[in-house]
């Protein structure tokens, strides 16, 4: 017959690891907020990004590809760090003042952010980050 402690304790400990597990799912937002079926190309001037995780972000000035609107700043979520640096987009790559053409799904709610699918880099290379 177990003790009273030892029932506590594991309960203790299976409450902690599915409060925990909880936290983390919670923790990475979902993409429900992107059009799944839309891909926008924006171009445009690289004024900041962020090479932290859990996502990459980049700050453009920048309007979609074929338009004759006046810039605006765009939002661009890209993968992390390293699944960018795995495709050859390292941070020396591109910085500020570069121009590049995003690729990504626009958010559902008009606002100026892409889920980045790819990217055309200053020298030409493009690189998809679309699901093989």
């Amino acid at each position: 017959m177990r003790s009273t402690a030892t029932r506590l304790a594991r309960a203790a400990l299976a409450t902690t690891l599915l409060l925990g597990a909880g936290s983390a799912a919670y923790a990475h937002h979902s993409q429900s907020q992107f059009e799944p079926e839309i891909t926008v190309s924006v171009e445009g001037t690289l004024t900041k990004a962020s090479w932290s995780n859990p996502h990459t972000l980049f700050i453009v000035q920048g309007k979609k590809v074929g338009s004759t609107d006046a810039p605006q700043e765009w939002t661009i979520e890209g993968p992390t760090p390293r699944q960018l640096e795995a495709k050859g987009w390292g941070r020396s790559v591109s910085k500020s003042g570069d121009t590049l053409t995003f690729e990504g799904r626009p958010r559902r709610d008009g606002q100026l952010e892409l889920l980045l699918t790819g990217v055309t880099l200053p020298d030409g290379k493009t690189i998809s980050f679309k699901p093989e």
